[in-house]
């Protein structure tokens, strides 16, 4: 019985650490998702709402983190040790437009004529990408007269290791892509 007060007295101080450092981090953040949804939530002034969301929800979530505390601690050394393995290598790439990803050259108004939406419930604006109109015409106003409009796809390893094609048309200055605007991102599965 010494082991088992032993293996929970564990938990709690694995729990009362991994709590401590949380809302340290936390610090002064403004209101999360979270709080700004449960304030609109007419149901919260419940005594029913107030024990299952204030009292169940906690009292379970801290047992289990009490009772698996072992399970925890492997993931948090498994995705520290993977980190570190992929420091290695340098940082983690960030996504961009290569020219082996080109695909085709086109101009503005073929682009903008090859995505004009057709909705025939008419929720979505008959407009070159729709409801994304707006990002579209801010991402034309960062090209200048000079730059080539090319469509591109590339094949992309996300960090978790999942393989994407990724879709969308790029400006290429002096010969090199630039900027981008992504249109389609698919998951290869394999």
């Amino acid at each position: 019985m010494t082991y088992l007060y032993g293996y929970l007295l564990i938990g709690a101080v694995f729990f009362a650490v991994v709590y401590g450092r949380h809302r340290l981090r936390k610090g002064n953040q403004p209101e999360s998702l979270v709080d700004v949804l449960e304030a609109r939530n007419p149901n919260r002034n419940r005594l029913s709402y107030r024990l299952v969301n204030h009292v169940l929800v906690p009292v379970v979530g801290i047992t289990l983190v009490i009772a698996a505390w072992p399970v925890a601690i492997f993931f948090m050394v498994k995705e520290r040790l993977d980190h570190k393995g992929s420091s290695d290598s340098g940082p983690e790439r960030a996504f961009a437009v290569e020219r082996q990803h080109l695909l085709e050259r086109l101009s503005v108004a073929e682009v903008e004529a090859r995505e004009v939406v057709v909705d025939p419930l008419q929720a979505v604006p008959e407009l070159p990408f729709g409801h994304l109109n707006a990002a579209w015409q801010e991402f034309l106003k960062g090209t200048r007269v000079d730059d080539e409009l090319w469509a591109f796809a590339a094949h992309w390893q996300t960090r978790w290791g999942r393989r994407e094609v990724r879709e969308g048309y790029v400006t290429v200055r002096d010969g090199t892509p630039g900027a981008f605007f992504m249109t389609a991102r698919k998951e290869l599965i394999d």
